[in-house]
């Protein structure tokens, strides 16, 4: 449950650095739902199960990011669209100021000319005129100088870059960075509505609660941290890996189950194993052991049917852990 509440937080962090024009509504019903489920979970009140309450957040839960990451796709797609029409307006004036360059070069040598007449003609009043409005011309040209348009493209374009970069947040975990939830999401409609082969595999902390309680929270988040790096390095490109929740990640590979099977071994036991995490002054050593689930998709399930199955795998693996 305190890995919940923390998660609910995490997320109203995360959606005011993905998209702080929309978020603040978001944020006040997430905080909502974290004070909700606090108090209920400190103080049971009378009215539904604190299980009940837990399966009814979640749904609100899911209605909110669902919500959120929809605006914040269109924000985004309206906030592109400005841009590129901005950038191809930038664009059409750079061409009319290949007209004007001309123009300009057309009265320079035209001011030179009479400039020269004006020399030849011993005629120092026209001289002085001349000179007067060629300073002018120089400066109205100063002022329509192609630096200043430069600057305007280079700034628009780091706004491009800024725009990108929020996308891409969207789709991560920002304790771990790996993929978030939602990616997962988008990548498992990708592969079965592309008919692929693949399978699911639910890794499981165990005991990482008493990791937190006896090292804090920094210390678990790192380890959460290390591992989500660890499992990265563990998979090919064309596998997918993310964060679940809490302490759960999941990793889709692209093979039969016999290989993955074997392949599950080789990542839990390459996610065992001492974690070391540098603290205040002094250096700190958790053993951390993994539960792994695995299951294949069969077409035609639904993926709520492939993640049950995935579950169950994963606490038969655990209860044969602990009883062993």
């Amino acid at each position: 449950m305190e890995c919940y509440l923390s998660a609910i937080l995490g997320i109203a962090e995360a959606i005011d650095a993905v998209s702080p024009e929309i978020s603040p509504s978001y944020h006040e019903r997430l905080t909502r739902l974290h004070a909700s489920l606090a108090e209920h979970t400190a103080a049971p009140l009378p009215g539904p199960s604190l299980a009940q309450s837990l399966e009814d957040s979640r749904q609100v839960l899911h209605e909110i990011l669902g919500d959120f990451s929809g605006k914040a796709r269109h924000n985004n797609q309206t906030l592109a669209r400005d841009l590129n029409q901005t950038l191809d307006m930038m664009a059409r004036t750079e061409d009319s100021r290949s007209v004007r360059n001309v123009q300009y070069v057309e009265r320079l040598v035209d001011f030179a000319d009479q400039v020269d007449a004006a020399i030849r003609a011993g005629d120092l009043p026209r001289l002085t005129r001349q000179t007067s409005e060629l300073r002018g011309f120089a400066e109205s040209i100063e002022l329509d100088s192609h630096d200043a348009f430069a600057r305007l493209r280079k700034k628009m374009i780091e706004i491009q870059l800024r725009l990108h970069e929020a996308e891409l947040l969207a789709t991560l975990d920002p304790l771990t960075g790996v993929a978030n939830r939602r990616e997962l999401d988008r990548e498992l409609a990708a592969r079965v509505a592309g008919q692929q082969e693949f399978c699911i595999l639910l890794f499981d902390l165990n005991g990482f609660k008493a990791v937190n309680d006896q090292y804090g929270h920094l210390c678990g988040d790192e380890v959460l941290k290390q591992l989500g790096a660890r499992l990265g390095g563990q998979v090919r490109a064309r596998d997918f890996v993310c964060r679940w929740g809490g302490d759960e990640f999941v990793a889709i590979l692209a093979c039969e189950q016999a290989h993955a099977e074997t392949r599950s071994r080789q990542i839990a036991a390459r996610l065992n194993g001492p974690y070391h995490i540098n603290g205040e002054g002094h250096e700190v050593h958790v053993d951390i052991a993994v539960s792994v689930g695995l299951a294949q998709y069969a077409p035609g399930e639904s993926l709520a049917q492939l993640f049950r199955r995935v579950d169950e795998s994963m606490y038969r693996n655990k209860d044969t852990a602990t009883s062993g």
